[in-house]
């Protein structure tokens, strides 16, 4: 079958199993949101505060577009147990908070990967998939802010899918 074929037979709303899927991702997206606030609430970020302000409202902004993907089915609610397997590496030490929150969004980036290729539907799965091209754009400011090199801290910034899916399966499983 070809891919404009593949692409035709697909629905363009989600099904129920996209939604359940969706669903998911916007607990998700909630929990790293209020992980963000929590670490500026400490007093991470330092010079660097607009930018974790920032990647906070990505991560709102993706539980917003859920929202009008899904409606009613949004849970509008965070991953409690996400948000807690967590807080503790979000205090107020900035390159603590950015090499975890590093962690988190290849996390993401690898789960993501995952939910886009299980999605039915293609308007949520194109809104997963411009999710991961931000979430991949975060690793790297975070590294930054940690201040790695691209040079000398290479594992940080060229994490393969299989490395990140190896390392989710052994940390934190995101949705």
């Amino acid at each position: 079958m070809t891919a404009p074929k593949i692409i035709s037979a697909s629905p363009v709303r989600p099904t129920e199993a996209d939604t359940e899927l969706l669903a998911s991702v916007q607990a998700s997206a909630l929990a790293i949101r209020d992980l963000y606030h929590a670490a500026i609430a400490a007093g991470a970020g330092g010079d660097h505060v607009a930018s974790l302000v920032a990647i906070a409202a990505h991560h709102d902004a993706y539980a917003q577009a859920i929202s009008s993907l899904i409606g009613r089915a949004a849970p509008q609610a965070r991953d409690s147990k996400l948000f807690t397997d967590n807080k503790a590496n979000f205090g107020a030490d900035t390159t603590a908070v950015a090499l975890a929150a590093h962690t988190l969004e290849n996390d993401l980036v690898a789960a993501h990967t995952e939910v886009v290729g299980s999605l039915e539907g293609t308007e949520g799965a194109a809104l997963v998939a411009s999710m991961i091209i931000i979430e991949a754009r975060h690793v790297v400011a975070l590294a930054a802010i940690a201040g790695k090199s691209p040079v000398s801290d290479t594992d940080l910034f060229l994490v393969t899918p299989e490395a990140a899916t190896a390392d989710a399966q052994t940390t934190t499983t995101i949705a």
